[in-house]
């Protein structure tokens, strides 16, 4: 049962990933042990996805080092992936016009553990994701959502939550706090964790490329930089997650942003708790426990 468990997870991630179609069907006497996590490196580094983020230049890490790093394969009426980071056992927090761009999201595969490689990670299903009942898709304001997984981050090799900053850090354009970004890369055959070096920018600094709500800052890169598919990418300071990348969809290789756009997490209230989630922007729902592949 375990074994077609495993097919059934890794077949269905590499349709959405790799953007190739497949066709098979789980017996129906047989059900899926979602509380189970799936080992990808058996795939032996085939196969992999196309596009796993796509953080350009940077620094090479593994799972070892940044420990809370996630990767989302979300499963709507269109291939989309973001990323986000692990803040306790059960509990991965993402960017929420990420996942609104993904549009109506039916079923979440979390990825973790890379060690660096792509291949190496562990998924996991979801039991449901929220948006911030405070999201302003407009204005971005309060752009973090959470997902939770079915199972238990605890105990998995090469993972373990990240704090989260409650304390805004002054910025001065003579004190600029340095920073990571992290995500994947496509280097060749295989997908591996990069981090990009970023600087914090001024309130004033940010302004400038319009306005913005209070929860929303502005931060430059200045070694590598995330592009398409890493909208919910970590931002980290002194050791702490203290921002949320927001949904990118301008930038290229060959057309570098000069500053993005980050959810400030000292800002927010997270979680925001079961009283106050909202789901007006956002389907929250459950995988079944029998799942069926098919080309559409």
């Amino acid at each position: 049962m375990k074994q077609s468990a495993r097919l059934i997870l890794l077949v269905l991630s590499l349709v959405l990933v790799g953007g190739h179609f497949a066709k098979g069907q789980q017996d129906e006497s047989e059900e899926v042990d979602a509380d189970s996590t799936i080992d990808v490196d058996e795939q032996n580094g085939t196969n992999q996805p196309s596009r796993v983020g796509r953080l350009i230049g940077g620094v090479p890490v593994t799972s070892a080092n940044q420990p809370y790093l996630a990767e989302m394969n979300l499963i709507s009426d269109k291939r989309y992936f973001c990323i986000g980071a692990v803040i306790n056992s059960t509990t991965v927090l993402t960017s929420a016009s990420a996942l609104r761009s993904a549009g109506n999201i039916t079923s979440i595969l979390v990825n973790v553990g890379s060690n660096p490689s792509f291949a190496a990670s562990r998924l996991f299903y979801f039991v449901s994701y929220a948006l911030h009942s405070g999201f302003n898709p407009t204005t971005l304001e309060n752009d973090v959502a959470i997902i939770t997984i079915n199972g238990t981050f605890a105990g998995v090799p090469n993972v373990n939550p990240i704090a989260i900053a409650t304390t805004e850090i002054a910025v001065s354009t003579t004190n600029r706090t340095q920073c990571l970004v992290l995500g994947w890369t496509e280097t060749g055959a295989s997908y591996d964790m990069l981090q990009a070096t970023y600087e914090l920018m001024t309130d004033q600094e940010c302004a400038a490329g319009g306005a913005n709500p209070p929860s929303i800052m502005c931060a430059k890169p200045t070694g590598g930089y995330a592009c398409y598919f890493d909208g919910g990418a970590p931002l980290v300071c002194n050791g702490q997650l203290y921002g949320v990348l927001t949904a990118q969809t301008n930038c290229t290789s060959s057309n570098p942003p000069t500053f993005q756009k980050f959810a400030k997490l000292p800002l927010i209230s997270i979680p925001w708790g079961p009283a106050t989630i909202s789901t007006s922007n956002a389907t929250v729902a459950t995988l079944p426990r029998k799942n069926y592949v098919s080309c559409p």
